[in-house]
């Protein structure tokens, strides 16, 4: 699973990166049976990139792209499905995923286990 966020700078710095990271991650893992997720952050963006490690997210390279026509690098991040049940996290409650299935490439009734979710599987 590939995942992307934006946070405005007037909400940065009160962890609500962190908080979505997780719920997203948790999502991933114990709702859709991800095996890894995948993040990138633009190499100076110290906050973004501070989440991804407190997370136990592991560096997974380097991408170059141009933007505004100047060239800038872009950390990418990858986390396993061990590695994420390994640590410890705030609770996350999952509540109306019954019958958004299909919009995840899922069918209903489907669960944790593996099943061919129409995610970027390893």
């Amino acid at each position: 699973m590939v995942s992307g966020s934006w946070i405005g700078l007037n909400h940065q710095g009160r962890g609500l990166g962190t908080e979505m990271r997780v719920a997203m991650l948790h999502l991933a893992f114990a709702e859709l049976g991800a095996v890894s997720a995948t993040s990138m952050s633009f190499t100076n963006n110290v906050s973004s990139v501070s989440v991804s490690l407190k997370l136990g997210c592991r560096p997974d390279g380097i991408t170059r792209d141009v933007l505004h026509g100047g060239v800038v690098e872009s950390q990418r991040f990858r986390l396993s499905r061990e590695d994420w049940h390994s640590r410890e996290h705030p609770p996350v409650t999952v509540s109306g995923f019954v019958g958004c299935e299909k919009l995840f490439g899922i069918s209903g009734g489907e669960t944790d286990t593996g099943a061919a979710y129409g995610l970027t599987r390893d």
